[in-house]
């Protein structure tokens, strides 16, 4: 096992997941000028010596770090030759404050950072999306060394199996996302993308404090709790059957969270066991920073329940995820098929009421609210 894992920059983090199999941290500047996969407003500011304090410990302790550029658009800038003469400047001094590889989410960008510097590790971001082979052989033909899955793979056993031969033959890894709680088959996902990336570019808006995305996807969530069910996390309990296809690799999404949280996302994934609610160690941003954001605002209170959500992990019947080697997602509507629904009456409860006594009306995001998304009338 060789897990990947968000850093927030706490030197004990660093000091305590030595115990674990961590072989890699991830993380980057707060705003920055590709752009990368969070929103500059929920990670920690860093300088630069910071940063290389950061991976010289992680150094120390057998870790690598990985810098993330994984925005799926520039906005532009790349048409300019200052863009490209900063990049080079940047990757310069990344590369002497010690890094050991780049996630990114285009072509563009691999075959930059390739030429340039061909010593570093370059692994395809989630943000790219990849939903079939012919993209990974893509990828692997400009150069990655690592390919991150999107997470609507996580349950498509056959691509799963597929990807790994392929990249077994060409010596390129494969890694999969443990415990991000996207929708599967989220409608926002790639709007929301899109919205992270310019949110973490130095160019972005002044003053922004909440990703309204969160809002449909929190939304989805409130009016139909076997949503959480369909996201494609991985339990730990879990991990063997990517084991068993070749997958050693697996990220868990926690550049944002404190230490207390990662180092219990990273115990349980290390140990392959968690009794508690799944939702500690998923990042869960429905339930977290959608309720507390439109609080703020005071509104939102039909949102309060997504924080009294329980998903008991240990009630998951013990060989659940088969039934996903022997049925297609892709063409088979959730309305019809239902298994996420059964699943989830047996293991989630919302404020110690059992699922089947949830009765709540359906409501639309607010999105009426989303110009006030931004502090003290800030603006372009």
């Amino acid at each position: 096992m060789r897990l990947v894992v968000g850093t927030n920059f706490d030197d004990k983090l660093i000091e305590e997941a030595s115990r674990y199999p961590v072989k890699y941290l991830y993380g980057s500047h707060r705003a920055t000028l590709t752009g990368h996969g969070r929103v500059s407003f929920v990670v920690p500011d860093v300088n630069d010596e910071r940063l290389r304090e950061h991976i010289s410990l992680a150094h120390s302790k057998g870790i690598k770090f990985l810098y993330t550029m994984n925005s799926p658009s520039y906005g532009g800038l790349e048409y300019s030759d200052a863009f490209w003469n900063r990049l080079k400047a940047e990757l310069e001094k990344l590369v002497n404050l010690g890094i050991d590889g780049v996630i990114v989410a285009t072509p563009l960008l691999l075959e930059y950072v390739k030429k340039e510097h061909p010593e570093l590790e370059v692994s395809i971001s989630s943000f790219a999306r990849i939903s079939n082979i012919r993209e990974v052989e893509n990828y692997i033909e400009l150069g990655a060394d690592t390919v991150i899955l999107h997470e609507d793979d996580n349950r498509k056993f056959d691509l799963l199996s597929s990807v790994v031969k392929l990249a077994k033959k060409r010596g390129v890894d494969v890694e999969v996302i443990t415990n991000n709680s996207c929708l599967w088959g989220c409608a926002y996902r790639r709007h929301h993308d899109v919205e992270t990336g310019e949110l973490s570019r130095e160019t972005a808006p002044k003053g922004v404090w909440f990703e309204y995305p969160l809002m449909f996807c929190a939304t989805d969530v409130r009016n139909d709790f076997a949503n959480l069910i369909r996201m494609r996390w991985i339990r730990p309990e879990d991990l063997h059957y990517y084991e068993e296809i070749g997958i050693d690799r697996f990220k868990i999404a926690s550049r944002n969270k404190r230490t207390e949280w990662i180092l219990r996302a990273i115990k349980a994934y290390s140990e392959r066991k968690y009794e508690g609610n799944l939702l500690d160690i998923v990042s869960y941003p429905q339930g977290r920073a959608t309720p507390y954001a439109l609080t703020k605002l005071g509104a939102g209170q039909e949102y309060q329940v997504l924080t009294k959500v329980y998903v008991d992990n240990a009630k998951f019947p013990s060989k659940w995820l088969e039934f996903f080697k022997t049925n297609d997602c892709d063409t088979r509507p959730c309305s019809e098929c239902k298994y996420c629904d059964v699943v989830a009456e047996k293991v989630i409860s919302v404020d110690g009421k059992p699922l089947s006594e949830v009765k709540l009306p359906k409501i639309r995001a607010p999105v009426e609210l989303i110009p006030r998304f931004i502090s003290d009338g800030a603006a372009h």
